[in-house]
C-alpha cells in the first residue's frame, strides 16, 4: 500500500454515480466540482471496492452497459489511482464497522475511512455526509 498521500483526494462512490449517471439528484454538482478539480490539475485515489460498489450501483439503478461504460471510464482515467486495500486495511475498517453501529456505515466506506487514515489523506469528493461524521473533509 502507498504511505502519505496528502496531496490526493479520494473519490467515493457518491461522487462517481453523481458523475456518470445524469439522473443523479447531485449530477450537476458533481460535474461543474469534477471540472474545477481536474483543471486544477488535482490526483485522486480511490479503492477496489469502490470501483466495485460504483460498477454495480450503476447497474442496478441504469443498465449494463452504463454500468460497463463506468468502469471503463474510472479503470482508463489517469488522474486516478485504484488501491487495493491490504489485510490492516480490511481490519481496521471492521474495527470502526462494529464500533460505529448507530451510523449504519456501509462496510466499503469503513474501508474508505481506513484508506485515508493510512495514505494521510483528509479530503474526500463525495455526498456522503458519513466521512463528515468520521472527520473528513467533504469536497
Amino acid at each position: 500500500m502507498m504511505k502519505f498521500m496528502t496531496d490526493y483526494i479520494f473519490i467515493d462512490t457518491a461522487a462517481y454515480v453523481a458523475l456518470l449517471n445524469r439522473k443523479d439528484q447531485y449530477h450537476l454538482q458533481a460535474v461543474t466540482k469534477s471540472e474545477e478539480l481536474l483543471k486544477n490539475k488535482t490526483r485522486f485515489i480511490t479503492s477496489t471496492h469502490v470501483f466495485a460498489e460504483t460498477v454495480t450501483r450503476i447497474l442496478r439503478r441504469v443498465s449494463h452497459s452504463k454500468a460497463t461504460e463506468a468502469g471503463d471510464i474510472i479503470r482508463n482515467d489517469a488522474a486516478t489511482g485504484i488501491v487495493t486495500p491490504d489485510n490492516e486495511i480490511i481490519d481496521q475498517a471492521w474495527h470502526t464497522f462494529l464500533k460505529y453501529d448507530d451510523q449504519q456505515l456501509s462496510f466499503v466506506d469503513c474501508i474508505s475511512f481506513a484508506m485515508m487514515t493510512q495514505l494521510k489523506i483528509s479530503r474526500v469528493f463525495t455526498f456522503d455526509k458519513h466521512f463528515r461524521i468520521m472527520g473528513f473533509d467533504i469536497i
